[in-house]
């Protein structure tokens, strides 16, 4: 985390060089090589397990029965390994998305005040707040003259890479089982599924929120930048919904869907430390970028 702070302010070519060299260093540490007594040992068990099974049908029998009384879900989940529930959280996390980006077609195109012009934002006392604490941090007369300089501050930090750098490290410790007692009962995977299954269920909550409640947009002519008028026809009008739109939309204000990723990432990279002050300083940096998106008025404060 720390390491990617700091080569954010090397030039690019001397960034891309220490990334590649870390990912070849932690390609080459993260080989793996199963020895011939455990392989031994793993046919023999193997064996062992054969023979007590057909020894025990009625024991067999019993588990099977049991089996049959619980939730069907449960028994279909339970019989999957951690790479097929990792799939199923990976499949899940894409529908989320791509039906997310449809409803936010959906509200942007039906929300009249936001395509004939520019709807008054909410009154945002966050917002107002964190002016006056720019105001006088910088000591200047108007909020709007701090910008640069915080801005400057947000891109030295580059929270959201030093994040991803953060989640790449713990899937490396997990992997070489680096973390001690914390992460020696945890595999990568695992992890991973979590984080998935975390993802899909934020982006649930967040597009049945702004479907159900929609805001007007902070943003100046934010639809027009956007998205074309809506279509007469309700084939082309769903057509351009499935289209994909990188750039967001105008009234998707609840929740964010960038707060979304990086509380995901930051959640599985301090889950796997067991470093307190490291979790303290993931948390804090994360405060202070969305502190700083609120200030600029890309985000109401609630976000």
């Amino acid at each position: 985390f720390l390491m990617s702070i700091i080569c954010n302010q090397f030039p690019k070519w001397l960034s891309s060089f220490v990334a590649a060299s870390a990912v070849f260093a932690f390609g080459l540490a993260s080989r793996q090589f199963v020895p011939m007594q455990q392989l031994d040992s793993d046919n023999t068990s193997s064996t062992n397990s054969g023979v007590t099974q057909s020894k025990s049908p009625a024991k067999r029998n019993a588990t099977t029965s049991s089996d049959d009384n619980t939730n069907p879900f449960l028994k279909f989940w339970s019989r999957l390994n951690i790479k097929e529930r990792a799939a199923i959280g990976t499949l899940a996390v894409v529908v989320s998305l791509l039906t997310e980006n449809f409803l936010i077609w959906v509200v942007s195109a039906t929300y009249k005040p936001g395509i004939v012009g520019s709807p008054t934002p909410l009154q945002d006392n966050g917002r107002i707040v964190l002016e006056a604490l720019a105001k006088k941090l910088w000591n200047v007369e108007q909020s709007w003259m701090a910008k640069r300089p915080l801005q400057k501050i947000r891109d030295t930090l580059n929270v959201q890479y030093a994040l991803v750098s953060a989640l790449g490290a713990s899937f490396v410790c997990l992997e070489l089982q680096l973390g001690g007692k914390k992460t020696s009962h945890r595999s990568l995977t695992g992890v991973a599924l979590h984080a998935l299954i975390t993802l899909a269920s934020a982006r649930l909550i967040r597009y049945i929120s702004f479907v159900l409640t929609v805001l007007p947009s902070q943003v100046p002519n934010c639809y027009r930048h956007h998205f074309p008028p809506p279509p007469d026809n309700w084939k082309d009008w769903i057509l351009v919904g499935m289209l994909p739109s990188s750039r967001g939309g105008c009234n998707d204000l609840i929740l964010s869907g960038h707060a979304t990723v990086t509380s995901t990432i930051a959640c599985a990279a301090t889950s796997v430390s067991s470093n307190t002050s490291f979790s303290f300083a993931v948390w804090t940096l994360i405060a202070l970028d969305y502190s700083i998106e609120a200030y600029q008025g890309l985000h109401y404060s609630v976000d």
